[in-house]
Order: structure tokens, then sequence, then C-alpha cells
């Protein structure tokens, strides 16, 4: 079974929609941001996506159980939050 391919912009990754922070894009977590091109969601809309499977950085792709996310621009608090995990890890 083929998965829909569908962007998400002003992207973040939590733990869940009720978590406090940010966590790491990778799997298990999820992402919430906007999306468009969802067959089931027609509009723009705000969501909570099921647990990542798998993250592609190299080609921008996020997948869970059902759909395959193109990830457009994460959210500034987001990209803020990661910069500052990776100098922290660098330093």
């Amino acid at each position: 079974m083929l998965k829909p391919v569908v962007k998400i912009e002003n992207w973040g990754v939590v733990q869940s929609i009720l978590s406090q922070g940010f966590e790491e894009l990778r799997s298990g977590n999820r992402l919430l941001g906007y999306v468009t091109g969802h067959a089931s969601l027609p509009n723009t809309k705000l969501v909570c996506t099921s647990p990542i499977v798998r993250v592609d950085l190299s080609q921008g792709l996020a997948e869970t159980r059902n759909t395959v996310y193109q990830l457009g621009e994460a959210n500034g608090e987001y990209r803020s939050w990661a910069d500052r995990r990776t100098a922290s890890t660098a330093a």
C-alpha cells in the first residue's frame, strides 16, 4: 500500500499532544504542524501526527504509520530549540 505524501509546515516535534516541550526528530515522537494536501483534511489544519516510524533527512521526509510527511519550514521556536541542543552537544 502506497502512503499519501502530505506537506507539513511550521512544524515541531513533540512526544505527545500534551507535551510541554520539544523532542528530537526521530522514531516514536510526533510531528505537530500545519498540513496541506491531506485527503481527509482538505484545508490546512493543525495536526499532531501518529508516532513517527522513519525519518529520511536527506529527502526531508518523516513517515508515520499511514502517511509520509514532506517537511517544509520548521517552526521558529523548534529551530531555536534544535540549534541550542546542537550547540550544547558540540561544546
